[in-house]
């Protein structure tokens, strides 16, 4: 009987289906990407150096400089691409509180003021990625500011004059996510402007101004992350 159980068991077992092999589900990483846009705020520190010298033959006037708070805020986007490279376009415009005034033996016996209300540059920024979470970058575009300035005699003012100056900027800072949505930064930043002639509101020429500013700034930025988070499989 033994011998019979045995026959029938192996026989019964022979015809059972084979076993589906079922393969062990890929394991998925999400590898964070730079890849979207974004919009922030910033704040920092502005340093300005204004000269003012005789349009023809370059005889200086008065120079005036200036430290204030500068902030302001940004918006741009970014493409990471060939794994650890990131191109992007910034805008990003400030408010500051730069003014100074000058004296000098030609201007005597009047003060010249001078304050810039705001600047606003355009970049492009290209950068690189040494972890997921952190971004290097060097920016690099045209640059706007607008200034008023006046004179004065025994703090009567006597003239004044409005003008908007061009010109191009360069930077450098660093980026860090600190949340799937939030990133921080840092960075320096140099604004230089085309020389001016400037005219006043009564028709007198002030001379040619030669204007620029440097920055640094911490800011926060939102990222909306149109890219989404690339998806490794294993």
């Amino acid at each position: 009987m033994t011998a019979v159980a045995a026959f029938t068991g192996s026989a019964l077992a022979a015809d059972l289906p084979a076993r589906t092999y079922t393969k062990a589900p890929a394991m998925v990483a999400v590898v964070p990407t730079w890849t979207g846009c974004y919009i922030g705020g910033n704040v920092g520190a502005g340093w300005s150096n204004t000269k003012v010298v005789d349009e023809v033959d370059g005889f200086p006037i008065a120079q005036l400089k200036d430290t204030a708070v500068v902030g302001g805020g940004q918006i741009g986007c970014d493409y990471q691409f060939a794994g650890n490279w990131v191109i992007g376009v910034q805008a990003m415009a400030d408010a500051s509180d730069l003014k100074a005034s000058a004296n000098s033996p030609v201007l005597d016996p009047f003060t010249l003021h001078g304050s810039i209300p705001w600047f606003a540059t355009a970049t492009g920024r290209i950068g690189f990625v040494p972890a997921a979470d952190w971004l290097l970058y060097a920016k690099g575009g045209g640059a706007w500011t607008h200034t008023n300035s006046s004179l004065t005699f025994e703090g009567v003012v006597v003239d004044t004059a409005k003008f908007s100056q061009s010109g191009w900027t360069a930077g450098a800072g660093a980026e860090w996510k600190v949340a799937a949505n939030w990133s921080v930064f840092a960075e320096y930043n140099y604004l230089g402007f085309s020389d001016k002639v400037v005219i006043s509101a009564s028709g007198g020429n002030l001379g040619k101004v030669h204007q620029d500013v440097q920055t640094v700034q911490v800011g926060l930025n939102y990222r909306f992350n149109w890219g989404g988070p690339v998806v490794a499989k294993y």
